[in-house]
């Protein structure tokens, strides 16, 4: 049982812990924060102060008895956040509230008039507000809210007409449940696994933080902590519910960590048998470690990153392994053989390693051996004309596209008056000609071509902006850009595209082009590159600016 001397005893323990592996134990808990909440900035303002000043804009504008029913169903939403905030899924400072989501939504469906677009709104933390990465950064990753994120996306498509956003968001959405998932349920399991291990083990290395991972249980992993998830956000809407089952299954991470091969129901049961009547004792013991956490909005959370945050997971570690000595032969013989890892439960601190056994890492790779198309072939001199000119229409295709689905207006982008932007024709040569060494080696290929197509579409700004005095793109306000003229975004594409114009679209092409007579073939590059040389004059003279082209 939890009484107040045993409360006393898991702190002092707890910090027992901490202090013997001081320094790995706050870069652990670090490189596990950066991964749970997207990034890290410190804490000043806090989340419901930014909401209320965008809700303070938005309510100038609405009708006041109508907003006022909406502002209780986004109170109720913001209490669950509040919920999700205990078990470590509250979004960092800066990021639009959920509330403001499920807000913009209802006022859509009740067809409110004059509401302002939630990208104009402006708050001291927005950093970014162009690009694709950056919607993922300060929406989707900052609300750590993928439900969410896919409403806000139906609201963007539905009622706003933004296509292009709504695609966005979508994607992000998507790539944000997967990392959510596989990556961030995940790494809470392999988190909890380290602090149980480096309690009794001294030389616990930070490799544990795989360890979900290992032994091939990663799926299963995944399918038990979404379903925690999920479980917890129907009982969140009840708000009382949410509250006891939040230590009701308080103790699962920590079960999957002992043992990855647990069932779900197990778990689960487990989990509530542990904590039955004890949860008033848990959260008497949460409480008391209120002022550590004050401690961290009064110090910009420096307070946390070197003291509180890591003893507050020393201190959950030494609960479960409490709970688990009381109560292990308690449970029956169907649930207890789960909880077989009795070198956690060893009573003196051990100079050496967890005797783990054999481990197997359980990480997809790519195989390109199975790719059917010959991606080391040598191209001719006809199909690199003629790929030349695909990607440069390819690309052509794809920013006209992309900017009617933004702004609803055709436009003829580029430089040129033709329907080709040969800067996508350039990177693609590149990528081939260049970087056939790597090509058996997707890795390298990848950042090669991220560095060729970079430097392409860097020095090409920076010509057409020295010697023609117009941008015809400006990255500006865009995640990790550099003067404007590229960004993580467009360099993450270039590398994906690289592999795909590699091991793809480049053999699949060449096979389509050989099945063409060679005559024929060269009647067709003649004509394309006459006509581009006259287009590339024409330019020079007179270069195609204009609304939508040059800024």
């Amino acid at each position: 049982m939890i009484t107040k001397n045993v409360r006393t005893a898991i702190r002092g323990e707890g910090f027992r812990n901490l202090k013997r592996r001081y320094f790995l134990n706050i870069l652990i808990t670090f490189i596990v924060g950066i991964v749970l909440n997207g990034g890290y900035q410190f804490v000043s303002r806090s989340q419901s102060d930014i909401n209320n000043d965008i809700n303070n804009d938005i309510n100038n504008d609405i009708n006041s008895t109508l907003n006022s029913q909406i502002n209780e169903t986004a109170a109720m939403v913001d209490e669950v956040t509040t919920v999700n905030a205990l078990s470590g899924l509250s979004g960092k400072d800066g990021s639009s509230s959920n509330s403001e989501i499920v807000k913009e939504l209802l006022m859509n469906i009740f067809d409110i008039q004059s509401v302002p677009d939630p990208d104009s709104i402006s708050t001291t933390s927005a950093d970014y507000y162009g690009g694709v990465v950056s919607v993922f950064v300060n929406e989707i990753t900052g609300s750590q809210s993928f439900i969410f994120g896919i409403i806000n996306g139906v609201n963007q498509l539905v009622f706003n007409g933004k296509i292009a956003n709504s695609i966005i968001i979508w994607v992000f959405s998507l790539i944000s449940i997967f990392i959510f998932i596989f990556a961030k349920n995940i790494i809470v399991v392999g988190n909890n696994r380290y602090f149980l291990e480096q309690r009794r083990y001294h030389d616990t290395g930070p490799g544990e933080l795989l360890f979900p991972y290992k032994n091939k249980r990663t799926l299963h992993l995944a399918r038990v902590m979404f379903m925690k998830y999920i479980f917890q956000l129907l009982w969140d809407l009840t708000i009382v519910g949410g509250f006891i089952k939040h230590y009701e299954y308080k103790l699962i991470p920590y079960i999957l960590a002992e043992n990855p091969s647990t069932p779900r129901k197990d778990a689960f049961e487990i989990s509530k048998q542990l904590m039955m009547g004890e949860k008033w004792k848990v959260f008497v013991l949460d409480c008391s470690l209120l002022p550590w956490i004050i401690l961290k909005y009064v110090t910009f959370n420096l307070s946390g990153i070197f003291f509180s945050d890591a003893y507050f997971e020393c201190v959950g570690a030494e609960l479960y392994m409490r709970l688990r000595t009381e109560k292990k032969d308690s449970l029956g013989l169907d649930l207890r053989k789960w909880l077989n890892d009795d070198m956690l439960a060893i009573d003196h601190v051990e100079e050496t390693e967890h005797p783990s056994g054999e481990e197997h890492l359980d990480i997809p790779q790519l195989n390109f051996k199975k790719v059917k198309y010959d991606y080391m072939k040598s191209y001719s001199f006809l199909s690199l004309i003629e790929l030349f000119f695909t990607y440069s229409l390819v690309g052509y295709i794809w920013e006209v596209f992309y900017y009617i689905a933004s702004t609803g207006m055709l436009v003829n982008r580029g430089t040129m008056h033709g329907p080709w932007l040969p800067i996508y024709g350039a990177g693609g040569l590149l990528i081939i000609l260049l970087l056939k060494p790597l090509r058996k080696n997707p890795g390298l290929l990848f950042a090669g071509a991220v560095l060729v197509c970079g430097s392409v579409e860097y020095f090409t700004a920076w010509a057409l902006e020295t010697f023609l005095h117009k941008k015809w793109w400006d990255y500006t306000g865009y995640f990790l850009n550099l003067h404007g003229r590229i960004c993580f975004e467009g360099l993450l594409v270039f590398g994906m595209a690289g592999l795909a114009f590699t091991y793809l679209f480049s053999p699949m092409l060449d096979n389509i082009y050989l099945k063409m007579p060679d005559n024929k073939r060269k009647v067709l590059c003649t004509i394309l590159i006459i006509l581009f040389l006259i287009d590339l004059v024409f330019s020079i003279i007179s270069p195609n600016t204009g609304a939508g082209i040059t800024m």
